[in-house]
C-alpha cells in the first residue's frame, strides 16, 4: 500500500468492532451490534453493567456509556444529584448522570480523533476494565446515598481513597 491508502484506511477505521469482539471473547451478552455501534453487558464486582459504544464518523469520535438500574426512593434525589456532582468534580475518566425516567445511572466517556482511531484489541480491554473499576468503586456510594442515611460528602469520603480516576 502507498501512504495515501494507509491514511485512508486509518481515517476510515472504526474502533467499535474491537469492543464487540472483546465482549464475545469474554462470553458477555451482546444486545445490539451494527457497523457503528455495539452494546453488551459486562460483569462487574457488584452487578452487570450495560455498555454502549457508538462511532460518530463525522466527528471521528467514539462515545461510550455504561449504565445500571438504580431505583431511587422518594425524597433521595437531591442527595443523589449532589453525590453525582461531587463524583463529576473529581472523575478524570468521564462524567455521571442519572435519568429519573429510566431509573438508570449512566457514566459517559469519549475518545476523539487519533485517540479513538488508535484503539485496538488490548486497548479496548483496558478501557472497559478502567470504566468497570470506576463503576464498581462508586456503586456502594450511590447505594449508600439512595438507601442509607449517609450524606453525599461522607459517602464520597468513604470511597475517595479507593476510587480510580479520582483525585
Amino acid at each position: 500500500m502507498d501512504i495515501i491508502q494507509d491514511l485512508e484506511q486509518y481515517f476510515l477505521s472504526n474502533p467499535v468492532a474491537y469492543f464487540g469482539a472483546f465482549a464475545k471473547k469474554k462470553n458477555w451478552e451482546v444486545v445490539a451490534e451494527t457497523s457503528d455501534s455495539t452494546a453488551f453487558y459486562a460483569e462487574g464486582l457488584w452487578r452487570k453493567y450495560l455498555y454502549w459504544f457508538h462511532w460518530v464518523e463525522s466527528d471521528q469520535q467514539l462515545r461510550i456509556t455504561c449504565e445500571y438500574d438504580l431505583r431511587l426512593p422518594k425524597n433521595r434525589s437531591n442527595s443523589l444529584y449532589k453525590t453525582l456532582n461531587l463524583a463529576n468534580e473529581k472523575c478524570f475518566e468521564g462524567f455521571f448522570t442519572y435519568c429519573a425516567e429510566q431509573k438508570v445511572i449512566i457514566f459517559h466517556s469519549k475518545y476523539k480523533g487519533s485517540d479513538a482511531l488508535e484503539i485496538n484489541t488490548s486497548r479496548s480491554d483496558e478501557i472497559v476494565s478502567r470504566i468497570t473499576k470506576v463503576m464498581d468503586e462508586l456503586y456502594p456510594v450511590f447505594q449508600l446515598i439512595s438507601w442509607g442515611k449517609e450524606t453525599p460528602d461522607t459517602a464520597m469520603r468513604l470511597a475517595s481513597h479507593q476510587v480510580s480516576g479520582f483525585i
